[in-house]
């Protein structure tokens, strides 16, 4: 039997898949079993012809079970 967890996230960069991205790989340096996430919302800035992203994510990954003795 697993137990999840889920944490909230934000990403940003030039595209919403870059935003994505970059939350997702931002999580994985600190979460192990990610296993799913959600969108929760997108947003952005406009600066002149500059554009960028805003993602908020939902993020589900496994506990780990440890023994405890």
């Amino acid at each position: 039997m697993s137990v999840q967890k889920a944490v909230d996230l934000i990403g940003t960069g030039d595209t919403i898949q870059d935003a994505v991205t970059e939350a997702l790989d931002r999580a994985r340096l600190s979460l192990e079993g990610i296993t799913s996430f959600e969108v929760q919302r997108v947003s952005g800035t406009v600066d002149g012809s500059a554009t960028a992203y805003r993602v908020e994510l939902r993020v589900w990954f496994t506990l780990l079970e440890r023994m405890h003795g």
